[in-house]
């Protein structure tokens, strides 16, 4: 974990708000009680309000993603990050399978990804170390997800597979990170609301639960992708991945960062439009980086780049005066060119400015992309 240097009164009044909100997601973490044993009922949760009798809400407040991967990838640090007990009162959702280009789910073993594939062990270990977990399902583009989708033979089978492995593992639930929204139909929408209303069933039947994952909108009708229509379909959470601003960066421009603060304030407002129950609904906050040609050519963007491989980039510096400099007050992240590149991170700093952020516009669940050599918070909930 980086270190950070605290530089004028401005900067630690920032970084002591952040403090105080990791501190309060913790206690909203603990209210949950850990492990499977003492969930309330996915009916339960998605019912408005979702408190406890106390009046604490009943879900964690902290969660985060692991991604399969090949020994020596950055993504084999999770193991070591999660075990440090950072959520132990949060959510952990290691990303177990994906979706083939036939349209079937198929599993990730550590047979064939070491790091943070599945296993028996390993989702011990996940148990082990988080009060809630599920399994994500990825797909990126749109024709498999719509091979899957569009066939109720295929959705049968797929409902049947996650809800299995979810409840042989003792897992609280799955979360679905299906992708490449853009360029979704109208048709794929109706059937990817369809597999979800099948999925809520089958897993509620079982005790456990449904994340989705979703777009960025800050209108009706940004995409086909419909928030309150997909919570419809008995949804435990909806899940917002508010990042990767670049992508819409203009022809000629230097690229936009992740996620600039006016942004997200614009797309949270409206994901709390359209999901009212704070309960139900989980930010996404980056903790990675990008590099890309500068102008920006957004087809040709390197995304979701750890840390670690970014302090190797040309230029890079701890410098705590020269990481000043290179700070975009817009977003919180750190930003420089070399080369006819431009380099974008976020670091610790930059964490904890965001989350303050979220926490100004009451955002209670916050989930972060990814662990993995990724910069965490100032402050742990276990200390706290």
């Amino acid at each position: 974990m980086t270190s950070i240097r605290r530089k004028g009164p401005m900067v630690n009044a920032r970084i002591l708000l952040a403090l105080a909100l990791v501190a309060a997601l913790a206690g909203c973490s603990a209210a949950d009680g850990g492990g499977g044993s003492g969930r309330s009922s996915p009916r339960a949760s998605a019912s408005a309000g979702n408190a406890s009798p106390g009046g604490k809400a009943s879900l964690p407040g902290l969660e985060a993603w692991i991604y399969p991967g090949s020994t020596g990838e950055d993504t084999c640090g999770a193991v070591a990050e999660y075990r440090d007990g950072r959520l132990r009162n949060g959510v952990l959702k290691p990303q177990y399978w994906d979706v083939d280009p036939s349209g079937a789910v198929k599993l990730l073993d550590s047979g064939t990804h070491p790091c943070n594939g599945f296993s028996e062990a390993d989702a011990a270990d996940v148990k082990a170390y988080s009060a809630a977990q599920y399994t994500t399902v990825s797909a990126m583009d749109r024709p498999a997800i719509a091979a899957l989708v569009s066939d109720p033979t295929r959705r049968t089978a797929a409902v049947g597979s996650l809800t299995e492995l979810a409840k042989r593992i003792g897992f609280t639930g799955v979360d679905i990170d299906f992708e490449d929204f853009w360029t979704w139909t109208a048709e794929d929408e109706s059937g990817y609301e369809a597999f979800l209303a099948e999925l809520a069933q089958s897993l509620h039947r079982a005790g456990l639960k449904l994340q989705v994952d979703a777009p960025v909108e800050t209108h009706d009708g940004d995409s086909v992708f419909d928030y309150a229509a997909v919570m419809r379909t008995g949804v435990d959470q909806l899940v917002v991945m508010d990042y990767g601003r670049q992508f819409n960066t203009p022809e000629g421009e230097k690229c936009w960062a992740i996620s600039p603060h006016s942004w997200v304030r614009e797309a949270v407002a409206y994901a709390q439009s359209r999901v009212p129950d704070k309960d139900r609904l989980v930010i996404g906050l980056p903790s990675y980086g990008f590099t890309a040609p500068d102008p920006c050519v957004t087809d040709k963007v390197k995304d979701s780049v750890a840390l670690a491989t970014m302090r190797r980039a040309p230029g890079y510096s701890d410098d705590p005066a020269t990481t000043a400099a290179r700070r975009d007050a817009a977003s919180g992240e750190v930003r420089w060119t070399a080369g006819g590149t431009l380099y974008d991170y976020t670091d610790q700093q930059g964490m904890d400015t965001k989350l303050a952020v979220l926490h100004q516009l009451g955002v209670t669940h916050v989930s972060v992309w990814a662990l993995g050599t990724n910069p965490w918070f100032s402050a742990n909930p276990r200390t706290r």
